[in-house]
């Protein structure tokens, strides 16, 4: 049944062109979400690969179905981390790409830097929910989740493939040296709801703040 939803998702590939014109024609300032999952914003383009809910079907490894200069600003909450580190290159330079000049990239990620900070300062208390969480999941798959009892485990959860699907986990400096090499002009460490665009930083979930980085570019 899982494999059916994907294909069927997938088919809504065809009905693209005429959601995404029908949108472009409607909104004054376009805007883009990328890897939306199930919060789908009024006002924005909500692209997904996966969820039917999305206004479209979007791969983020491919080449995306807009021309030159179409969006004021892109938003992306904890998405950049799926994504094959090969692949990162493409996807930033198609976020330029269709991004109007002066337009906002905001790319949200899990933040190597608290993690790590708060592992070597000794915060059980950061690492807790999530040995928690593995310990009753332990029950369901021993051998997946057996290694994760401890703030190193709960840390590691976060960077391996095997736990979260996550590719990389990134810092600000990575993150800053990636874009300027794409040629963003401006690059900035934001935090939680902090935005040179308000709206744009309305996006932002609350709930995981405490573990993000919040990075903005502009083009």
């Amino acid at each position: 049944m899982q494999i059916l939803t994907g294909e069927l998702v997938r088919l809504r590939v065809f009905l693209r062109p005429f959601a995404v014109a029908k949108y472009l024609k409607s909104a004054r300032e376009p805007k883009l979400h990328l890897g939306c999952g199930s919060k789908v914003v009024p006002g924005w383009l909500n692209a997904d690969k996966f969820k039917s809910n999305a206004d479209i079907y979007l791969n983020l490894n491919a080449r995306f179905p807009f021309s030159d200069n179409t969006f004021t600003a892109i938003y992306s909450e904890h998405t950049l981390e799926h994504i094959p580190t090969d692949h990162v290159p493409h996807l930033l330079a198609e976020c330029r790409r269709v991004l109007k000049p002066g337009g906002l990239l905001r790319l949200t990620v899990p933040d190597l830097g608290i993690y790590a900070a708060r592992y070597v300062a000794g915060d059980r208390a950061f690492f807790e929910p999530i040995i928690r969480k593995y310990a009753e999941n332990m029950a369901k798959n021993k051998k997946k989740y057996w290694l994760v009892r401890s703030p190193g485990g709960a840390f590691m959860s976060r960077a391996v493939h095997r736990f979260y699907h996550h590719r990389w986990m990134y810092d600000f400096e990575t993150l800053k040296s990636c874009l300027e090499e794409i040629s963003f002009s401006k690059v900035l460490k934001q935090s939680c709801g902090k935005s040179l665009k308000p709206d744009v930083g309305a996006m932002d979930g609350e709930d995981r703040s405490f573990e993000t980085l919040y990075v903005e570019a502009v083009k």
